[in-house]
């Protein structure tokens, strides 16, 4: 009977267990072309963005959801041929905003930044799951482009694998079992 039992509650763990996944989606409002979102592994996504609008000044963002909290880092990079030329990107101002962030988040700029060559980069910033958007404002030449990516990293902590929540239910039922079956023991040797 005790080994019956055992057995039963195994295979209900098993069958519990399903495939941990998260969800990252772009959306609306993104001005920018994505490429992406792809999956490293079932929890951490990487995407990429540019944009070569030739309007200027320009202000323009990409948009997503998580379902999971993680740490995300962001790059940011412009390149140019000629410093004021129609291939030269200015960034003004790079930065996120969404669920939980008071304000905004900005990116922070290279010390080894020049006219020619700007990057710009958030790097390991813990987020809870939610909505967020990357702003990026500057001026550019004609024909001048940006681009960069998002990469996200799930939290080990908060992505409990299925086989863990099998084997803690398999041992709580196991406890359980025994204490009821100690106290039956006992309640007969009284009697």
């Amino acid at each position: 009977m005790r080994g019956l039992v055992l057995v039963l509650m195994g295979a209900t763990a098993l069958t519990m267990a399903s495939a941990a996944n998260a969800t990252l989606v772009i959306t609306t409002p993104t001005s920018v072309s994505v490429s992406g979102p792809n999956t490293v592994n079932n929890i951490d996504f990487t995407f990429g963005y540019s944009n070569s609008d030739t309007t200027s000044p320009f202000s323009e963002m990409v948009s997503w959801m998580n379902d999971l909290a993680g740490l995300y880092s962001i790059s940011l990079t412009t390149s140019a041929v000629t410093a004021d030329g129609p291939t030269d990107v200015d960034i003004s101002a790079a930065f996120v905003t969404g669920t939980n962030i008071v304000g905004q988040l900005d990116l922070n700029p290279d010390a080894t930044n020049t006219d020619l060559s700007e990057t710009f980069r958030l790097l390991s910033q813990q987020l809870g799951a939610g909505t967020y958007t990357l702003t990026v404002e500057g001026t550019r030449g004609a024909i001048g482009s940006y681009g960069g990516n998002v990469a996200f990293q799930a939290h080990p902590g908060d992505v409990p694998e299925p086989a863990t929540w099998g084997l803690m239910l398999l041992g709580f039922g196991a406890i359980g079992w025994q204490l009821r079956r100690r106290r039956s023991a006992l309640l007969a040797q009284m009697a």
